[in-house]
Order: structure tokens, then C-alpha cells, then sequence
């Protein structure tokens, strides 16, 4: 698989976690990065499969939470 370097900031917290696991495993900070990001995408693309077959829409995140007080 082709990679692109990316730039972001996260937050601090994250970034310690992601530090120390990286350095406990001997793996790369970007495995850990691209692993997160495919399990998200794919949770996505389930929830919107599920939804698709029951007749409903999707609602984006930012909007479920404020629903919801979150």
C-alpha cells in the first residue's frame, strides 16, 4: 500500500498514549494511527450499511450528539 505523510495536532493526552504504546510494542506511531483510522472508517461504513438496509438515514455525529446533550 502506497503511504502519504500528513501533518496534525492532537491532543496531548492522545499523543502520550500514543508515545508510550508505540514504544512498548516497537511499532510505529503511524501503524497505530492508520490502524485507528481504518476501525473508524469501517464503523462508519457499517453503521451506514445497516441504516441503507433498514430504510433509514444517517445522521452526521456533531448532530446526534447535540441531540442527545453530549
Amino acid at each position: 500500500m502506497a503511504t502519504k505523510p500528513i501533518s496534525i495536532t492532537i491532543d496531548e493526552a492522545l499523543a502520550e498514549k500514543l508515545a508510550k504504546i508505540a514504544e512498548d510494542t516497537h511499532r510505529k506511531k503511524s501503524y497505530f494511527v492508520n490502524r485507528a483510522l481504518e476501525e473508524y472508517f469501517e464503523e462508519i461504513e457499517d453503521l451506514e450499511l445497516a441504516l441503507e438496509r433498514k430504510g433509514g438515514k444517517s445522521t452526521p455525529i456533531h448532530i446526534a450528539k447535540k441531540k442527545l446533550g453530549l
